[in-house]
């Protein structure tokens, strides 16, 4: 009889289907979203999913926690399960908070590799999980409507390559907007882009506003991020065109993907495969071939199931929570479902804050308590007046 996973994610998304289905294989799968739970505060939240883990005899839980600070060390450490896995997507922003919240958790599951690294080199179980369904699809085009394809957010630094691209005489395909990738259904959307002779990948994370590196500030402009629409074009038999990520730097070799840092390096590289067709076939030939292994390698769950199978003990990687770290708990804790209307059940969450700091200094219990004060009075008001 196969063991029971419970997979906690934030919100419905349709990647979600893709985790579960990755699960299933070898265990029982059952998932609930956070903002559907009744409960609505933290301890009432992690009540409510241990009661779930207790009446469906649960082993092991599944943590979502990219953007979504709810989901804490202090949360992770409060579920009673056996086993404790977190998964992560967008690392390369992220990584220096999930750090903190993964030392909670027994193993990380990770969308791109170099993040593997970074968690391996700090001393976690890591593995390389992207959330694709890696299946190459073999039904492909052999007649190309579309020289190159481009989808997803269209921010003001992709702008300016594509309208470059563009204004070089290259036709591209513009499959997004300024809020968002491509809205048609997957199928639709899977019809259209193997009609492509090249996808275009461009890897910049989105703008130094949406970087949420909380150790060092926003010093960054931007991270170089590997992308799925590298596992798009490779399973659909098409060319992919990337801009540079170490991460993609890990899976291929560039006569696998040719890679460009600027836009110019972009425009040389799309003009001479558009203008050899022998070229352009040699590289898909390599690309698809590549993405073929990696696809069979990847889907293969087995080094994933023996680890978490794997008896371990439980060890904490980080020596003390940061400062900066529990402002962020106190703020998440503090405010959830803040009003007016219910602001002394928010005061009564002051409990559960005197519990997280209690193992640090009192320079840091006061800071900390200080703000929370501030930010409950604050945001109490904001947020009642921004919901009428």
């Amino acid at each position: 009889m196969k063991k029971k996973v419970l997979i906690i994610f934030k919100y419905p998304h349709e990647w979600n289907e893709e985790v579960i289905k990755k699960f299933e294989n070898n265990y029982k799968v059952e998932f609930l979203y956070i903002n559907e739970l009744k409960s609505k505060y933290f301890k009432g939240i992690i009540d409510e999913i241990n009661a779930f883990i207790k009446s469906k005899d649960i082993e092991i839980t599944v943590f979502d926690v990219d953007y979504y600070k709810f989901i804490n060390f202090f949360f992770i450490e409060k579920t009673n399960s056996k086993k404790k896995i977190l998964i992560t997507q967008d690392d390369f922003e992220l990584h220096e908070l999930n750090a903190v919240t993964a030392s909670a958790c027994d193993i990380i599951l990770s969308a791109c590799p170099l993040s593997v690294l970074k968690y391996k080199e700090k001393g976690y179980i890591s593995y390389y999980f992207p959330p694709e369904n890696l299946k190459i699809n073999e039904n492909n085009y052999q007649k190309k409507d579309f020289d190159v394809i481009f989808f997803g957010h269209l921010t003001p630094d992709r702008k300016k390559i594509l309208d470059y691209i563009s204004n070089e005489g290259i036709s591209v395909k513009l499959l997004g907007n300024e809020t968002g990738g491509s809205r048609m259904p997957r199928d639709e959307f899977l019809e259209i882009i193997k009609k492509a002779k090249i996808i275009l990948n461009l890897s910049k994370s989105r703008d130094a506003k949406s970087i949420r590196n909380y150790s060092s500030e926003n010093i960054y402009r931007y991270f170089y991020q590997l992308k799925g629409r590298i596992w798009d074009a490779g399973l659909n038999g098409v060319v992919c065109v990337s801009e540079y990520s170490p991460g993609q730097e890990l899976l291929f070799e560039n006569n696998e993907i040719p890679t460009f840092y600027e836009k110019e390096e972009c425009v040389k590289i799309l003009k001479k495969l558009l203008n050899d067709e022998k070229l352009l076939s040699m590289y898909k030939n390599k690309f698809v071939s590549k993405v073929k292994i990696l696809s069979e390698k990847f889907n293969n769950f087995d080094s994933i199931y023996q680890a978490i199978e794997k008896p371990t003990k439980k060890r904490f990687i980080i020596n003390k929570v940061p400062y900066w770290y529990l402002r962020i708990v106190a703020k998440q804790i503090l405010l959830r479902n803040l009003k007016l209307t219910n602001l002394l059940k928010s005061v009564l969450q002051f409990n559960i804050i005197f519990k997280i700091l209690k193992k640090s200094n009192f320079i840091t219990k006061l800071l900390v308590i200080f703000e929370s004060i501030i930010n409950i009075i604050w945001y109490s008001i904001i947020l009642t007046f921004k919901s009428k």
